[in-house]
């Protein structure tokens, strides 16, 4: 076999391989960006419309911006796992202002908030009136970023490694023709060209994307029951201890559960009921498969007590053919009332709550009590930790 011949053939074979696999390369991470950017901008008009219907809701609950109004969005801004970076809302009064970190989503000319807009930013930002009892022409806009920063230094680095393992077959190519070039004989064997051409066909070619394991929480809310996921209260009940502690204001923990299986229907109509009563959605969380959990902030234990008294009659009147039994529904109560307590603490102290109602076949709604000053007294002697 003459080399004159047939090393041109294998060049311009793996030549055409490299020229391939370079556009392959770039074709795939600019398809993997673009899709990105489509999942980003529908997750973010997905989250767009909660932070909308949270920010009508509580406005009826907590008083449109209000202290705690205003203290809500923020924290829902904050810890949403979203690619919103600034909100702005109208009202008769003005414009309020909220932003994921200082500097992400806002502008300020003087003291009018403009959302920024430019590369990494859509042309249009988001936008819904908002229905306010009392309030006229209340709108909401949001800002979100359309270019996860990370995601792309991933692509361009699985694309540069294609190139890189490309460039690296087409340099072995080439040394190894300048080689047979150079032989004396002029002639090579038919097994060495083979593994040139397999070497540079087997050049990989960037990753799949990592699939998500079915069940992982995914988003803000659950596909059962259109609420929290339950591995999210923690933090979020912890959060909201610190809050409520740092303004010295109580907080009310209720969880409920049924006594037996509960159909999927059944249970979306029970959370979408607990939603529109408690007017919080990202504070209500799945609570194993036939319970919930609500974090109810600014509220002590008294008044608790008479929302799920009122909560408890509304779905007996409204699921009569579902609850026409009242122990089938059970449901437990604790309340800071001006203790330094931990999120897990807490979360024990209603789930004890909830055991006792089961327990009582009179009342279906028992609350835990604590008195303050034995509290801090067992605290001393018992730090957090130890029991």
């Amino acid at each position: 076999m003459n080399v004159s011949g047939k090393t041109p053939l294998v060049s311009s074979v793996v030549a055409a391989l490299c020229i391939l696999i370079y556009i392959a390369a770039i074709a795939f991470g600019a398809v993997r960006i673009i899709i990105n950017m489509g999942d980003r901008r529908n997750h973010a008009k997905a989250e767009f419309d909660v932070i909308a219907d949270r920010a009508a809701s509580s406005a009826v609950f907590l008083g449109f911006m209000s202290e705690a109004y205003q203290e809500t969005i923020r924290d829902f801004l904050h810890f949403s796992n979203t690619p919103i970076l600034g909100i702005i809302i109208t009202g008769p009064a003005g414009e309020y202002a909220f932003e994921r970190e200082p500097g992400s989503g806002l502008v300020w000319s003087g003291n009018n908030p403009r959302l920024k807009t430019g590369i990494g930013y859509p042309r249009e930002p988001f936008h819904l009136p908002l229905r306010i009892e009392g309030q006229r022409n209340v709108n909401i806009y949001a800002v979100y970023s359309n270019i996860d920063y990370d995601f792309f230094l991933n692509v361009l680095r699985d694309t540069l490694l294609a190139v890189l393992f490309t460039l690296a077959a087409a340099l072995i190519t080439l040394i190894i023709e300048l080689i047979f070039k150079y032989k004396t004989s002029g002639y090579v064997s038919g097994p060495a060209a083979k593994t040139v051409y397999r070497e540079t066909a087997a050049a990989p070619v960037s990753a799949p994307l990592e699939e998500k394991s079915p069940g992982t929480p995914h988003g803000l809310f659950t596909p059962r029951g259109n609420i929290g996921w339950e591995s999210y209260i923690y933090d979020r009940l912890d959060s909201e201890l610190h809050r409520c502690a740092s303004s010295e204001k109580d907080l009310t923990f209720l969880v409920m559960e049924f006594p037996g299986k509960i159909s999927n229907d059944l249970y979306r109509k029970f959370a979408e009921e607990a939603v529109n009563f408690f007017s919080m959605r990202d504070l209500v969380f799945e609570k194993g498969d036939k319970g919930i959990s609500v974090i109810v902030p600014d509220m002590d234990l008294d008044t608790g007590m008479i929302k799920a008294e009122e909560f408890y009659n509304r779905i007996i009147a409204r699921m009569p053919e579902s609850f026409n039994d009242r122990s089938l529904l059970r449901i437990g109560l604790s309340s800071r009332s001006g203790r330094l307590i931990d999120a897990e603490r807490f979360m024990r102290e209603a789930d004890a709550a909830l055991e006792k109602a089961a327990e009582d076949s009179v009342s279906p709604i028992t609350a835990f009590r604590s008195d303050p000053d034995r509290y801090r007294d067992f605290i001393k002697r018992h730090p957090p930790g130890i029991i």
